[in-house]
């Protein structure tokens, strides 16, 4: 025992002499970074969606269901409800056919962030062909193919509210690529209708809902009643055609039964659950069913289904009448709401009743003055966000950190508003979001991450990030952390730091890998001390690196 332990400490000691350089913390060879759900597939059919499944299904349903969900209604009471069932082992998300890891592990360049999903150069409309046109309604729409041959549907601002909408759409459609999303190309673009070409057997509605051909007189009408430059152009959304075959929306509770990739509960991903936290931040209400899409697409030989995020006009301070105030604050259908006015006789005033400040035409409604993360809500109930845990919510919430103050500036340019009052109004409100959310959500779990080892002077040191200090909603002067290192069967002592580097000697750590079981693993078990208050445990595991020339983070677990 004796021999052993003398070759334990001989072999530490050579090796963290030879680290000589700090030794970032790197993807082990056990931490899945890759759910490789894109094996080839026979093609799904499309999948249809209507009011029903996205109001009354998700709505009365399926809620109705988790209500009365025993098991789900004990788990929540214990502190203990479900986690999310694609996390790896270091507590990330896999990238996979729904998610790509992107900016707050990878970090993007400025350049990255702005060209967001835009990969292949702006459309050039010169010439542009009309394929599709839809004149009437509200909503006016085109889809056109430039001269490329690529196509896509053109969105137009509201004629009251220019550059509302388009730079919604830019900005979020920015922030959700960078978030890890896969969303549509989507472009500024300026039109001139006349130079506009109608192509073959181009059909419209009429009055009388009979189909008859486009014609330039209805071209004419329409750029009348949509938004328009002092010049005459038309500025508009230009939103390329996704690539594959579109097969309708995603579920947003189950699986898809058609896709043998689909093996995930889609209230139980992640991404999904933590979507609510980013949705909050930007203000995207309108988080239906339909504003998702499935696409059969083929890469590297194989065949398979991507999943999309799409139609982000609603977001920030948008949408077709950005004076409802109720968007963001309760569903289409709020029982809460109506209880609470049948309740107090009227006295109750619900937020259907409530009529918004809109800051400006380009902004909206757009505002952080009555932001409250817990009790926002989309108009229609998405189920994955009624799953959300606190791991799911800090998830995110480090995803919404990760963009520093010029990042956010750049994405918010990508609107091109001619106000620049309207650009700092729209950076500022995300900002004051932001800290709301932080305020709100951070608390709730330890909030160390970004964990490293490095060698130290006769022994290790365990070094990670506070969240809360780095986005100053905690003071480090009321922050320590208390730590133990484990073995299997060996327990150290109970130790308090307040630095954000824990330091493991020698012998600490030669016993906890002489006492270690049979994967080796040493645990540092860390709480987080605020304000008299600690959190809930994180345990770090680590062992060698496959080289035996570093240590290498095997697994991270929370609460």
């Amino acid at each position: 025992m004796h021999f052993r332990a003398r070759s334990s400490l001989l072999l530490i000691a050579t090796t963290l002499a030879a680290l000589v350089s700090y030794a970032q913390v790197r993807p082990a060879p056990k931490v899945l970074w890759l759910d490789f759900d894109m094996k080839n597939i026979p093609e799904p059919k499309e999948r249809p969606s209507s009011v029903y499944d996205y109001f009354f299904k998700n709505q009365v349903v399926e809620q109705t269901k988790q209500n009365l969900d025993l098991p789900r209604y004990l788990r929540s009471a214990a502190g203990h409800p479900k986690p999310a069932a694609n996390v790896n082992a270091v507590d990330e998300v896999p990238d996979s056919s729904w998610y790509t890891n992107r900016h707050h592990l990878h970090r993007m360049t400025i350049d990255d962030l702005m060209r967001g999903p835009n990969q292949r150069g702006s459309p050039d409309f010169a010439g542009a062909v009309i394929t599709k046109a839809k004149t009437k309604g509200v909503t006016p729409g085109l889809q056109l193919k430039d001269s490329k041959g690529d196509s896509y549907i053109i969105k137009f601002d509201n004629k009251k509210y220019p550059e509302l909408q388009s730079g919604a759409e830019m900005i979020s459609t920015k922030i959700l690529y960078a978030a890890g999303y896969n969303v549509p190309e989507n472009h500024l673009a300026y039109l001139d209708a006349k130079l506009l070409r109608i192509g073959e057997d181009v059909k419209i509605k009429d009055e009388n809902g009979k189909m008859r051909s486009l014609t330039r007189e209805d071209l004419d009408e329409m750029s009348e009643r949509v938004a328009r430059m002092p010049d005459g152009r038309i500025r508009v959304l230009a939103s390329k055609l996704i690539p594959g075959k579109p097969k309708g929306p995603f579920p947003q509770i189950g699986l898809r039964r058609d896709d043998p990739n689909d093996w995930i509960p889609h209230e139980h991903r992640r991404e999904l659950r933590g979507l609510r936290v980013i949705a909050s931040w930007i203000n995207h209400w309108d988080m239906k069913e339909d504003n998702g899409l499935d696409t059969y697409v083929e890469e590297n030989g194989r065949k398979f289904l991507r999943h999309y995020l799409i139609d982000f006009g609603s977001t920030l301070g948008a949408g077709k009448d950005p004076a409802e105030y109720f968007h963001g604050r309760a569903y289409l259908i709020d029982t809460k709401s109506i209880l609470k006015e049948l309740f107090t006789l009227g006295l109750y005033e619900s937020p259907y009743e409530k009529e918004g400040i809109v800051i400006s035409p380009a902004a909206g409604m757009f505002t952080s003055d009555d932001f409250h993360p817990e009790g926002w809500v989309s108009t229609y109930p998405v189920l994955p966000f009624d799953n959300m845990t606190d791991q799911d919510a800090y998830w995110a919430m480090r995803i919404v950190l990760s963009f520093t103050e010029p990042e956010l500036r750049s994405i918010v340019e990508t609107a091109s508003y001619s106000d620049p009052k309207d650009t700092d109004y729209v950076l500022r409100t995300l900002l004051e979001r932001r800290s709301i959310l932080a305020r709100h959500w951070l608390p709730k779990v330890d909030a160390l991450s970004d964990f490293s080892v490095r060698p130290l002077d006769g022994g290790i040191a365990l070094a990670f990030r506070d969240v809360m200090i780095d986005s100053k909603t905690q003071d480090p002067d009321s922050t320590s952390y208390s730590y133990q290192v484990k073995g299997e069967r060996y327990t150290s002592e109970m130790k308090t730091t307040r630095n954000r580097s824990i330091a493991v000697d020698r012998a600490t750590l030669t016993a906890a890998i002489e006492h270690g079981g049979p994967d080796g693993l040493v645990e540092v078990t860390i709480w987080t001390n605020r304000q008299g208050s600690s959190s809930g445990p994180v345990k770090v595991y680590f062992d060698w690196s496959p080289a035996r020339d570093s240590f290498a983070i095997r697994r991270i677990s929370r609460g």
